[in-house]
């Protein structure tokens, strides 16, 4: 109760310091200056994970990639349906598993190179070579290749394809690149994949200088994983040099990135759409909220990250220019590793002796029930969502096919939760206890709140079970997530991750949550072929009345197996000084400024 009470009195800070801050402009209630003119400043928490576009797959990495880099299409302003130009200027779908794009001349890369078709060609094909564990490529993979992966574990069955189906899935044919799918796959998904930042076009040439795979020595004809393109295939991040080099078409390039402190772009004074808004954009990493704050109010940053809990300090402040219900395409959720790293220093001794817990802890469905059902939703919501959100039973989110308001979800039963742990391994679990730590990435806020109201309702349960909870930065916790050894996943215990939407359908929030080669299923451990087969199903069915029949059946599923504690999505906010102009919403934009080309500062 006590910590319950803490948490109500921290959501209260945020109330009283409208008083503290007054209702004026700035620090003091004195007016927001305009400083830096012709620039653009942000503060947020999270640091670049990648400037791979083949790598990033988190939106701190898709924010800044989305400014250097261009991709064959976007969507049209708030739409997510329909489309506009870029650097194809037109589409043609040729049949069901055909599909091509004319390529736009007269564009020049940072570095100087003239983009070409084989560029595009490059640029895709590279992506399926490379295929990072837990990366953006399962999206390409799927239509182009008909397999989620193109890496694999010795005698993981399905993960298997010969470099001369990527050779055949991406053509040049003149002025245009022809894309070749293996299956049938829905056109519009496709589109929508191909708007994001992993669809973004490198200069081939330029890779191949610095080092990037080179299909000439290293053939997609040649599956040796010496000689061939297999030597590129699963590396790890730091061995690409676009990890934190870049040279797109975009507005801006890149200057400088100072790894947990900055990363600053300078305008591309060549771009080929023509004027760009901001001489420099640069993204400072500060995770105390009260220096972000500060440095908005001062006008030092034109837009911060505010922590939900802190909104009510900046509400009635009359020089920012504030955006607030945005329907997020988002979620957020706490994930059981069934498959914990032995070797994890966040699971104590390893065993079930109350002094830690065993890798496969978590396959105990009475472990994962229990935690659920003591999870205090309602103060979560209350406390850490100021209310501004919805409680979610599975990854659907409102308004996808197969959400229901109505569907069933947990909710807070003490009384349940002591059933379901004391049924845990036989009964050892209530009687021996735990030990092991939980983390949350530093700055976030509601997800360290999250992470402190499950470990307070289980002590409350029993004090044998105790969490500890430790802070990671962001790279180092997606490190963390998105790694295996041949027998088991990470060290993390339980991870915490939020989604949002890489194209807005319904099988973008089931497949990565329950598919077995979903980017998180796979990493938990999770899935098995019934539920992939149900997946697939719904992937492919083209009646809406069934779709939506089929989606509720694997909500049901969700809920029943119980591979996470899925917790809320969102409505969004977004808080600017008053000098900034031209925001809208689209809810698959990467990160959080929004569509900064289309912005301005006056």
């Amino acid at each position: 109760m006590a910590k319950k009470l803490m948490l109500s009195i921290v959501a209260l800070v945020g109330i009283i310091a409208l008083v503290l801050t007054g209702c004026g402009g700035g620090n003091g209630g004195e007016p927001i200056p305009l400083k830096n003119p012709g620039d653009f400043v942000a503060q947020t928490i999270g640091d670049v994970d990648s400037l791979d576009p083949a790598w990033g797959y988190d939106t701190a990495s898709g924010e800044q990639t989305d400014y250097i880099y261009d991709v064959l299409l976007d969507y049209n302003g708030e739409s997510t349906t329909t489309f506009i130009a870029n650097l194809a200027t037109e589409w043609t779908v040729v049949d069901t598993t055909q599909i091509k794009f004319k390529i736009r001349t007269g564009v020049t890369f940072h570095e100087g190179g003239n983009l070409t078709p084989e560029d595009v060609e490059y640029s895709f094909e590279r992506m399926m070579v490379q295929d990072r564990g837990g990366g953006p490529a399962w999206m390409i993979n799927l239509p182009l290749l008909g397999a989620y992966r193109t890496r694999n574990w010795e005698g993981v069955p399905g993960a298997y394809v010969p470099g001369a189906m990527i050779d055949n899935a991406v053509q040049v044919d003149g002025d245009w690149v022809v894309f070749n799918f293996a299956i049938e796959y829905p056109m519009t998904q496709w589109l929508q994949i191909l708007t994001q930042p992993w669809g973004s076009i490198l200069d081939k040439q330029w890779c191949v200088a610095n080092g990037e795979w080179d299909p000439v020595v290293y053939s997609l004809y040649d599956d040796d994983p010496e000689t061939g393109w297999k030597a590129y295939n699963a590396p790890a991040k730091g061995d690409s040099y676009l990890y934190n080099h870049a040279n797109g078409t975009g507005p801006w390039k890149l200057d400088i990135w100072e790894a947990g402190e900055y990363i600053r772009l300078l305008k591309n004074e060549a771009y080929w759409k023509g004027s760009v808004p901001f001489n420099k954009v640069v993204t400072q990493f500060v995770d105390e909220w009260t220096s972000r704050k500060l440095a908005l109010l001062n006008g030092d940053a034109d837009y911060v990250y505010v922590p939900r809990m802190y909104i009510g300090e900046l509400l009635d402040v009359a020089d920012l220019e504030k955006k607030s219900e945005l329907p997020e395409l988002s979620n957020d959720c706490i994930f059981f590793n069934m498959n914990i790293d032995p070797d994890s220093d966040l699971i104590g001794s390893g065993l079930l002796d109350g002094n830690g817990i065993p890798p496969d802890f978590f396959t105990d469905e009475n472990v994962r029930k229990g935690f659920a059902l003591a999870f205090d939703y309602d103060t979560y919501l209350a406390d850490a969502m100021l209310g501004e959100g919805t409680m979610l039973g599975s990854p659907l989110v409102d308004p996808l096919l197969g959400y229901d308001p109505l569907a069933a979800k947990y909710e807070q039963d003490l009384a349940a939760a002591n059933t379901s742990l004391n049924l845990a391994w036989g009964g050892n679990v209530s009687a021996l206890g735990f030990k092991f730590t939980m983390v949350y990435n530093s700055g976030n806020i509601p997800r360290k709140t999250a992470c402190e109201i499950l470990a307070e309702a289980l002590y409350s349960l029993n004090p044998l079970y105790q969490i500890s909870i430790l802070p990671m930065s962001w790279p180092t916790i997606l490190d963390n997530i998105f790694t295996e050894t041949e027998t088991s996943k990470g060290p993390l215990p339980l991870f915490q991750i939020g989604w949002i939407a890489d194209y807005p359908d319904s099988d973008n929030f089931i497949t990565p949550f329950m598919h077995s080669y979903g980017d998180f299923a796979y990493y938990q451990g999770y899935g098995y072929p019934s539920l992939d087969t149900k997946i697939e199903t719904a992937r492919y069915e083209t009646n809406e009345a069934t779709r939506i029949t089929l989606y509720e059946e694997l909500h049901d599923i969700y809920v029943d197996d119980c591979p996470g504690i899925m917790l809320c999505q969102p409505l969004g906010r977004r808080f600017f000084t008053k000098y900034i102009h031209g925001f809208y919403f689209n809810p698959t934009i990467p990160g959080q400024p929004g569509p900064l080309y289309y912005m301005s500062k006056s």
